[in-house]
């Protein structure tokens, strides 16, 4: 999704000038360790890291042989050479590798990942050759039929963009606790966002079938009587989904991108946060998406410092009718030590059961907990040391971001290493 300069020729190149000197250099960032990592069902939280992995080792392969900056660029010449050099980098590999990642983590961490928990067998894709180079496109299959809850239906329609959502989530963490945005996240975490806001919106009555959005208001206002309960209707679901544009990272990533790797030949940008007391930085943000039982809204709050983040989230639901909320705590370095860093994540939340019908009377309370450990190994240095990752911990049924839907235990374990 290339971003476009409108208007005057000679306008759009001074605001570039003017927002090239403005913005601020990020300095330069030690890159968090590499991290693999499996769960039972592979879902999207699990997912996120690792493409971001797959990211990583890419971008440095690329940087090492195709380095954002390949010559001195200190006249009007060749800093216009370099930036067409930049764009032709991005055009030619970083924009067909970064949808093609986001495409993949849709389908595989997003989709599958639900017929994967509901036991669906014989799962297959279908992938186009990624933009520029083809549609950009994916589908995903399985045989058989499988005994499934309401919200599993909606589950598996939501879950493409759920896990563009996680994807995204992950790039924000890591950008927030470090204070800098790499170029190649930046443009991940835009496509991403904005990806699913276009989704979302493009759903009409001339959809075709398999449009996840399409199928997901079908599933949801089946068996709503309008004398019960409150039909969603897709204007009103295009109208919410605009709420996904009140995020100031993404104002961040188009900039990141744009002006600092594509005009400046920088491989970060600062990520800008609100100054509290002690040294703390604060970011809040407002979220909107498609849920396994109708839509939710959530409002963010993130504080970093020191390298560590915790975010406060409360969410609030719409079932159709049926109001349902949420709070959650993510803090991804509560300890940390020379050879290991521990963090926690706790949820808990009202939502209608799996099985609930439209419009719901009773709504059920459920809670997440879970423990994240990195243990590195050997003598070398910490960013260059081997590590083990442990996720343990206990979810009710109930939709949260990137997870299951059932109740069971959370439980990932993975490596993680300097690259």
């Amino acid at each position: 999704m290339p971003l476009m300069l409108h208007g005057r020729g000679s306008l759009a190149l001074a605001t570039l000038g003017l927002l090239a000197v403005s913005v601020p250099r990020a300095r330069a960032q030690e890159q968090p360790p590499l991290a693999v990592v499996v769960d039972p069902h592979m879902m999207a939280a699990s997912g996120a890291i690792d493409l971001l992995g797959a990211q990583h080792v890419v971008t440095t392969v690329e940087d090492r042989w195709l380095p954002p900056r390949r010559f001195d660029e200190s006249t009007p010449v060749t800093r216009t050479l370099g930036i067409a050099y930049r764009f032709a980098k991005w055009f030619g590999l970083d924009l067909p590798e970064d949808h093609f990642l986001m495409v993949v983590g849709h389908e595989v961490f997003g989709h599958s990942a639900r017929l994967r928990e509901v036991g669906a067998s014989g799962i297959r894709y279908h992938f186009d050759w990624p933009i520029p180079y083809g549609g950009g496109g994916a589908s995903t299959e399985f045989d058989g039929e499988v005994r499934v809850a309401r919200a599993d239906v909606l589950g598996v329609d939501t879950a493409g963009i759920e896990a563009q959502n996680a994807l995204a989530d992950a790039i924000g963490r890591r950008a927030l606790a470090r204070g800098a945005l790499p170029y190649r996240e930046a443009w991940l975490y835009l496509e991403s966002r904005l990806a699913g806001l276009r989704y979302i919106r493009s759903v009409s009555p001339q959809s075709e079938p398999g449009h996840d959005v399409a199928s997901f208001l079908i599933d949801l206002n089946d068996g709503c009587d309008p004398r019960a309960c409150q039909p969603l209707t897709g204007t009103t679901r295009k109208r919410r989904a605009l709420l996904m544009l009140a995020d100031p990272l993404l104002a961040d990533s188009a900039i990141g991108w744009a002006v600092s790797y594509l005009v400046r030949g920088d491989t970060s940008v600062v990520v800008p946060t609100i100054p509290l007391a002690r040294d703390i930085r604060y970011l809040p943000a407002i979220r909107f998406e498609m849920t396994p039982y109708g839509t939710e809204w959530t409002t963010e709050h993130n504080f970093a410092t020191d390298g560590r983040l915790t975010s406060v989230s409360v969410r609030i639901g719409d079932a159709v009718g049926t109001r349902a909320w949420g709070v959650g705590v993510v803090a991804d370095a509560i300890s940390r030590r020379e050879r290991f860093t521990t963090g926690v994540v706790a949820d808990l939340w009202r939502q209608p059961a799996l099985d609930a019908p439209p419009n719901p009377s009773v709504l059920a309370t459920g809670a997440l907990a879970s423990v994240t450990t990195q243990l590195v190994l050997g003598r070398r240095a910490p960013v260059d040391r081997v590590g083990m990752y442990l996720q343990g911990g206990y979810k009710s049924a109930g939709f949260v971001r990137g997870e299951r839907l059932h109740a069971g235990p959370i439980l990932r374990v993975g490596l993680t290493f300097g690259l």
